[in-house]
């Protein structure tokens, strides 16, 4: 075989191995967990709450910041996952009838729309929580709370 005919062959042989090795990487994913139903994903959007509580006294939290914080632990699984929740639930169901071919094109927008305002709203949600340590902390106080966030792997 001459080499000008070796050259389109191994080119051939590398496309076509292109998507099995792609496909072996996609393997290797992790099961997603609720937080990663987000619209805004958990590492471009730390959830900072557990953070500040645990960091109170590091950050300097008097007593009127540490009981905002209780009280937005406790609205957040409600406020939050609840609806990180309904995204996860709305997906799986949305990728099954899509797999299984129960799906027509006229039903999918419908069914994308509804994902897309789960993730929304709970994406939200979260960014009013942050909205709401951030104007109850100083600068100091917040810019430190981010910081020790990044640090902690908080997603």
């Amino acid at each position: 075989m001459s080499r000008k005919s070796l050259i389109p062959l191994m080119l051939m042989s590398a496309l076509l191995a292109g998507p099995a090795h792609a496909e072996k990487d996609h393997e290797r994913h992790l099961l997603p967990e609720t937080i990663d139903y987000a619209l805004i994903l958990p590492a471009n959007l730390p959830h900072i709450l557990k953070v500040a509580q645990a960091q109170a006294g590091r950050l300097g939290l008097d007593e009127a910041q540490k009981t905002l914080i209780r009280e937005l632990i406790a609205e957040a699984p409600i406020k939050v996952f609840a609806r990180l929740k309904q995204a996860e639930t709305l997906e799986k169901a949305l990728a099954q009838d899509v797999l299984s071919g129960a799906l027509s094109a006229a039903e999918l927008p419908p069914r994308l729309d509804s994902l897309a305002s789960a993730k929304r709203a709970a994406t939200e949600a979260q960014i009013a929580t942050i909205g709401r340590i951030r104007a109850s902390l100083s600068e100091v106080q917040f810019k430190q709370l981010l910081k020790l966030a990044s640090s902690a792997g908080s997603h």
